[in-house]
């Protein structure tokens, strides 16, 4: 940062300038096709213990990249290297009009200026760490005080990251499983266990190795990582390209003592093979900095890929050495948790990656698996009349009283709807829709309780019902006002909210188990559906006055019929 000279009279005048944005770095989230995107903010502070004239304060927002290489199919290695300005955006923050003709005075004091640059999802993520090829982003702030002082500058450090997108991070980890037989020597199962990974974590690798052939012995083992760096720009009119494969990180070991797993004694039917079989694990920790490695990117002229190699030696009874090669491809990523630092190292917090775990399994498991669903499981060989819920076999009132549970809900219908299902076929009788719609009246008006409606019947000489509340029935010659109605239908017709919901116990608690045929058949069962001694007929009774009403009709018919067959008879 620039500071001013010694002032007169010995006072020290020193202007400061000093760029802080909002955050050191930009996120991206996904490629570009599927990225949003996003805004660069920030403050430009000036610290300036005297007034000073200023004539404009303007910020550029400058991106560079660079591609170098040395030729090496030529007699004398030739050197190709392209740098090129991207990008270069500019705001001018002062003063707000833009005129830079005249002068103005600034105060003594603290100033501030906010900024904000738009920040497209098609830009290339910062590539840093080799000596030669990066793609970097800046922030530069230049205060033009005017022809005879010297500008103020100041500059900041931008990253962009491009990390996974938010569906992938929270899908399950793309398992990538090697299984096979390999020259009839050894049967291996290798597993790695997820295909993206952090920049400075590790890489663990489960191991199941089955040597088939006697005298086969497994020996070293080793985990490597391959870095490729493909570079492209133009040279004398066509696009050339350069490849280099380096290796990144690399570790090897033999099998742990406590891997060999044997058929314990005493087990004679083994689903599996367990004789000479291996099972161990091996971690490859990645550097953690971006100058030895440096993440995954695919751009226009920079492409960075990495390749896990995983070699298992083999002793031959022979006395030569056979080697299993298995390659598996990785992506590496920056997470804007664990993001480097301006030395291009990144410090790995423990404790933000085990956070970071627990989320994820969060977020895997929501919702609930199906194996998770303890409230779904059915009774077993019991009677579901009165249990299940809606449409149980054999039971017209399956529903009744289970569903919703306790006073959440108003009582279940007592309707009696076996009489129309009888009589459906030939219409009902005017009797029997009498009593019905007589019913009807009574129940809709004659109600004392809120949850417990009361019954009535249209025979005035027999005594009237009881509810379980002890609330007795008034004849059917009683009439009752819709005004003085004890029915609260605000209440009645509201539906119960979602914490009422929750808050209502289950018939299963997921911490007990399922009930067992003696406890479930002792419960209550839903209202029954039987036909009662009411006004109201039942199908057998109903159908006998179905007939009678036939009859009836028949007879008054024929005698209506005789007079006239008799007048024309006379006539």
């Amino acid at each position: 940062m620039p500071r001013a000279g010694g002032g007169v009279f010995g006072r020290n005048a020193a202007s400061v300038l000093e760029i802080k944005p909002s955050s050191p770095f930009v996120v991206f989230y996904g490629e570009p096709s599927e990225a949003q995107n996003t805004e660069l903010t920030g403050k430009l502070v000036l610290n300036n213990p005297e007034s000073m004239s200023v004539k404009s304060i303007r910020m550029t927002l400058q991106g560079t990249r660079k591609v170098a290489w040395h030729t090496t199919n030529t007699v004398t290695p030739q050197p190709i290297s392209q740098k090129h300005y991207f990008l270069n955006e500019n705001l001018t923050l002062f003063p707000v009009d833009g005129s830079k003709n005249k002068a103005h005075k600034i105060n003594a004091g603290t100033h501030e200026w906010e900024f904000k640059f738009k920040m497209p999802s098609t830009l290339d993520e910062s590539i840093e760490g080799l000596p030669t090829n990066w793609i970097v982003y800046s922030l530069k702030a230049t205060v033009d005080r005017g022809y005879i002082s010297k500008p103020l500058t100041a500059s900041s450090h931008i990253r962009i990251i491009r990390t996974l997108g938010r569906d992938l991070m929270e899908s399950q980890p793309m398992e990538q499983i090697n299984e096979d037989i390999w020259a009839q020597k050894i049967a291996y199962k290798i597993t790695v266990p997820q295909k993206n990974y952090i920049v400075g974590t590790s890489i663990t690798a489960d191991y199941l190795l089955i040597p088939l052939r006697k005298g086969v012995e497994i020996a070293n083992i080793k985990m490597e990582l391959i870095e490729s760096r493909q570079l492209f720009c133009e040279y004398a009119g066509r696009r050339v390209s350069h490849t280099t494969d380096v290796q990144v990180a690399c570790t090897e070991g033999m099998m742990p003592e406590n891997s060999m797993n044997v058929v314990p004694e005493g087990v004679d039917d083994v689903d599996q093979l367990f004789d000479e079989c291996h099972r161990f694990q091996m971690t490859l920790e990645l550097p953690k900095s971006l100058k030895h490695c440096r993440q995954s990117v695919d751009t226009e002229n920079i492409r960075i890929s990495h390749k896990l190699r995983l070699y298992v030696n083999l002793h031959n009874p022979e006395g030569h050495t056979s080697q299993l090669l298995v390659k598996n491809h990785v992506h590496l990523f920056i997470s804007p948790n664990l993001p480097p630092r301006e030395d291009q190292s990144v410090s790995v917090d423990p404790e933000i990656l085990s956070q970071q775990a627990v989320q994820d399994e969060v977020n895997q498991n929501a919702p609930p698996t199906y194996g998770l669903h303890q409230l779904d499981s059915l009774y077993n060989d019991i009677d579901p009349s009165g249990f299940m819920t809606p449409g149980a076999h054999a039971s017209y009132g399956s529903s009744g009283a289970n569903t919703p549970f306790y006073e959440q809900s108003t009582s279940g219908s007592a309707e009696d709807l076996a009489s129309l299902d009888a009589i459906a076929g030939g219409g009902p009788s005017s009797i029997a829709l009498q009593n019905r719609l007589q019913d009807l009246d009574l129940n809709s008006h004659g109600s004392h309780s809120r949850f417990a409606p009361t019954r009535h019947h249209s025979s005035g000489n027999s005594t009237p019902h009881s509810r379980p509340n002890g609330v007795n029935q008034m004849p059917s010659s009683s009439y009752f006002d819709a005004a003085t109605s004890d029915y609260d239908m605000e209440a009645l017709s509201r539906t119960p909210s979602y914490n009422t919901a929750v808050r209502t116990p289950a018939r299963t608690p997921i911490s007990e188990d399922l009930p067992t045929y003696e406890i479930a058949t002792s419960r209550p069962s839903s209202p029954s559906r039987t036909p009662t001694s009411r006004g109201s007929a039942s199908p057998a009774h109903s159908l006998d006055t179905l007939r009678e009403e036939t009859e009836r009709n028949t007879a008054i018919n024929s005698r209506r019929e005789s007079p006239r067959r008799s007048g024309d008879d006379g006539r």
